[in-house]
């Protein structure tokens, strides 16, 4: 291990719009040195437990053996979230197992994993005692052997003339020549391949680790043989979409990227992706969409996307970018109030992402990526550009962000595309105040009682701030952008979900008014969102479409001050005993 020095070119290539291979390269020197510092503190934390006085003597051993095959070992994905999951265990007062954790002692012994993984991978001869977790023995890199017995017990693992072997009680498993391939007891750790104009992307499928990057999401578990075959096809119809427009970005995944964790397939066009602080280089992806057309491109910009949330990760563990701070805050690209730390998060990722549509041309999807993720950069910039709690680098950061993305705002998109971006951009920030920004009773029941007595609006001098009340059942707050994609790469199901009488069940958070909006037809979208808000349980999404759909109907102020401030509109709604008529509120409010 070594001290790292952040010097001013890698600062400069990390505070950017784009991937540096070098500066990847640097952020892994710091992530192995972390990991032998997790390592460190987890020996010091247990050293009198009997596995940790058992397995450090072999994981030193094993680093002797193979410096190299232990620092691949180290770097993986699995070991970065198992040490820092149980570095925070045994930092809690009482790290005794509770109900859904396993005994300390299987996680203790996967230091004895860990070397028995380097000495497979050194090819040396070795014999270790490692822990069995629901019957299993996984081997960080190489796959999972299962040898059945007690749920918590212990097997052998040992190595001996090339043949590696892993028993518990009666049961041997003998792993193959290629640990990939599975045989009987064993599955192997598969990996994606692709290749272009010279250009080698590999990295593992992990369908096996048994330590989850992202807890809140459910992993489908050991993907069959057809299931890899698509993830496989899907990866190298992406690879040469990066290598032929996005080079650079290309050549800092073949530094940095060492795992994908599939997800299933969610909601047509509302693909999932995660990854973790805890493990650098791991990405958590959904099953794509297959839009022929699309489909490489858009997986592309997924493993950009993420890719970005590893690389300020890694800058984040050597310099603090800000302070703690209390604050909520609205970010474009999600249905809750963020902190500081993830609208900073966000507007380093979809700088990229949006660069990266930039590229991919000003007509289609891309053109409508483009103009969506440049204004919602630029709305959290100016958000996070003066901010008090940014340290100096966190304020280098946004600051070389906004630089090279200002000039972005005067290039041209296609006139539909730059409509169906403004719309989604609108709807979304409208929909997202009506949520979760609260208008103090007092004032709601002052402005009802204005309406209902049929004074003007302004006679209402006093104006409080709402309050930020998070609302947990904020959802698809981006139904305009998904249904702007689905106009773009599949018009002909967007014709048949506007045809439908209840588009809600083909995609759900779809009412007919919005198909309505999108597709140009503002006087009929006017006409359904008012029939809505007219009744009971109206959405609060409908506010905030009504506001756009009497904009495009030439009724602008009324339109705005729906967009504006829909909160006002709910308020007084839900204080009057009878729904109010929607348009005629929408311009008593610009009174």
């Amino acid at each position: 291990m070594r001290r790292h020095h952040l010097s001013e070119p890698v600062l400069d290539a990390l505070n950017s719009v784009t991937e540096d291979e070098e500066a990847v390269g640097f952020l892994l020197d710091a992530e192995s040195s972390r990991r032998l510092l997790l390592l460190r503190a987890i020996r010091d934390a247990a050293a009198d437990a009997d596995d940790v006085r058992r397995a450090w003597p072999l994981l030193e051993a094993a680093e002797r053996a193979d410096p190299a095959a232990f620092r691949t070992v180290l770097l993986d994905p699995q070991v970065g979230v198992w040490g820092a999951s149980l570095l925070r265990r045994l930092s809690r007062p009482d790290p005794a197992a509770t109900a859904d954790e396993p005994p300390l002692r299987v996680e203790l012994g996967f230091l004895g994993q860990l070397a028995a993984a380097v000495f497979i991978a050194a090819g040396v001869d070795f014999r270790a005692r490692v822990p069995v977790r629901d019957g299993r023995v996984f081997l960080p890199g190489l796959g999972r052997a299962t040898v059945g017995g007690e749920p918590w017990g212990t097997a052998e693992v040992w190595g001996q003339d090339g043949t590696i072997r892993v028993a518990a009680a009666d049961v041997t498993v003998t792993l193959p020549d290629d640990t990939e391939n599975d045989v009987p007891g064993w599955e192997g750790q598969r990996r994606l391949r692709a290749e272009h104009a010279g250009m080698r992307l590999t990295l593992t499928l992990d369908d096996l680790g048994p330590y989850a990057p992202v807890p809140a999401l459910a992993v489908p578990g050991r993907l069959s043989s057809a299931q890899f075959a698509s993830w496989q096809n899907w990866f190298a119809r992406m690879w040469p979409v990066l290598v032929n427009d996005h080079v650079v970005s290309a050549r800092a995944l073949t530094t940095g990227l060492r795992s994908v964790v599939p997800l299933p397939r969610g909601e047509r066009l509302r693909a999932r992706a995660a990854s973790s602080s805890d493990a650098f280089g791991c990405l958590l992806l959904s099953e794509p969409d297959e839009d022929e057309d699309v489909l490489p491109a858009q997986l592309g910009v997924a493993v950009v996307h993420e890719f970005r949330h590893t690389l300020l990760n890694g800058l984040i563990f050597l310099m603090p970018l800000f302070e703690d701070c209390d604050e909520l805050f609205y970010a474009p690209w999600r249905d809750d109030p963020r902190p500081l730390g993830g609208l900073v998060h966000g507007a380093y990722a979809f700088s990229g992402v949006a660069h990266y549509w930039r590229t991919r041309g000003a007509a289609g999807l891309a053109g409508f990526e483009y103009a969506l993720w440049r204004s919602a950069v630029r709305g959290v910039l100016g958000t996070l550009r003066e901010h008090p709690t940014l340290t100096p680098l966190g304020h280098a950061l946004v600051d070389s962000l906004d630089e090279q993305t200002t000039g972005w705002h005067a290039e041209p998109v296609g006139v539909r595309e730059q409509r169906l971006a403004h719309l989604a951009t609108v709807h979304h920030r409208a929909t997202w105040r009506a949520h979760h920004l609260q208008v103090p009773m007092a004032h709601a029941e002052e402005l009802a009682e204005a309406w209902s007595a049929g004074r003007p609006g302004h006679t209402v001098t006093r104006h409080p701030e709402p309050a930020l009340r998070a609302d947990p059942g904020a959802c698809r707050l981006d139904t305009l952008a998904l249904l702007a994609r689905l106009s773009l790469v599949a018009p002909g199901e967007f014709d048949a979900l506007r045809a439908a009488e209840d588009p809600a069940r083909t995609v759900p958070g779809v009412v007919p008014a919005d198909l309505a909006l999108v597709d140009g037809d503002a006087t009929t979208a006017v006409k359904l969102y008012g029939e809505e808000l007219s009744g009971p349980g109206a959405r609060p999404a409908a506010w905030a479409g009504l506001g756009l759909a009497l904009t495009e109907c030439g009724e602008r102020a009324a339109g705005n001050a729906l967009t504006e401030h829909p909160e006002l509109a709910l308020a007084i709604g839900h204080v009057l005993p009878t729904p109010p008529d929607p348009v005629l509120l929408a311009h008593w409010l610009t009174q």
